[in-house]
């Protein structure tokens, strides 16, 4: 297995659970996240300069709602769709304004818990899907909706029992899509059909079990998952048939979200969280980054992000 240790090629932008790091490929525009802010950044890429002693633009910042879990491109350049406290949203980049366009049921309160937006991805037919959790990550009360276009008007569920939903991708080829439970530390597979768009619920198989807690993402162009392991330090990137062949150690502990990036796609961008109070006190850990790694030399190469149809 190679191993690469990540030093010099951070920068720490605002907030203190940074996610949903994303790349529009048509723009050249960088964006992520701060969850408990309901915060979305966005920058140039090619401003994501990996020496630390050239300062990095002042982010454009965008105050969502009272939390946002996980942000994606549209069919239009200028939005992206929000998942937030108690539905989607569509934030437009030039005017700042945010339009609801779906709502989970019963203002997404479960059991009595107010639950919130987690992670979630596009699919190839454009669709969107996002994960539910509670704030305290009490137990496993959240569910997995999809919305199918602006113009549905209603979310549909999926699945439930749901703890803290992570990590949706979708591996074409192989006709796979992968989708994890951080609280069962636990990546699960199921058969897609490239054809018809539509996933096979019930041959759900866990695929990556007991070895750290997946947070989020991303694939490359021959299918090999690149992995966040929350509180591990590191990126591993698992071959299609669940091998780790490398992996990336961060000065940060709580990695949580990464994507590709850069015009050729072989930029990987991670983003990362603060300690938690659970964690042991460390001043060497730089917390919640945004951290660029060129790995064009690696032979790798992702791939763009899906779009939703507005």
């Amino acid at each position: 297995m190679s191993t690469f240790k990540v030093e010099n090629s951070h920068v720490v932008p605002h907030g203190s659970l940074l996610e949903g790091v994303t790349y529009d490929e048509r723009t050249d525009s960088l964006y992520y996240i701060d969850i408990p802010t309901g915060t979305v950044f966005t920058i140039p890429e090619s401003s994501m300069l990996s020496n630390t002693d050239k300062p990095l633009p002042i982010p454009q910042t965008y105050v969502v709602d009272k939390s946002i879990g996980v942000i994606g491109l549209t069919s239009d350049v200028n939005k992206l769709i929000c998942g937030i406290e108690r539905g989607i949203s569509v934030l437009d980049l030039n005017s700042g304004s945010i339009t609801s366009i779906a709502k989970y049921p019963n203002d997404n309160i479960v059991n009595g818990l107010q639950l919130r937006s987690n992670d979630g991805s596009i699919a190839p037919d454009g669709s969107y899907w996002i994960g539910t959790m509670d704030y305290e990550e009490t137990g496993k009360f959240g569910s997995m909706w999809k919305l199918s276009n602006k113009d549905s008007n209603s979310l549909i569920e999926l699945w439930n029992d749901c703890g803290i939903p992570n990590g949706i991708n979708w591996d074409i080829t192989r006709g796979l899509m992968y989708w994890t439970d951080s609280t069962d530390g636990t990546i699960y597979r199921y058969k897609y059909n490239v054809e018809t768009n539509e996933v096979d619920i019930n041959s759900k198989e866990p695929w990556f079990v007991n070895n750290g807690t997946p947070d989020g993402s991303c694939i490359d162009a021959d299918g090999n998952l690149y992995v966040c392991l929350w509180g591990s330090n590191k990126v591993v990137r698992f071959t299609p048939d669940g091998k780790i062949d490398m992996e990336w150690i961060f000065p940060s502990k709580n990695v949580t979200c990464c994507i590709f990036g850069g015009k050729d796609f072989n930029t990987l961008y991670v983003t990362t969280a603060s300690l938690t109070p659970d964690d042991e006190p460390n001043d060497n850990d730089l917390g919640a980054a945004l951290y660029k790694i060129d790995v064009s030399g690696l032979n790798i190469k992702g791939v763009p992000k899906y779009k939703f149809q507005l």
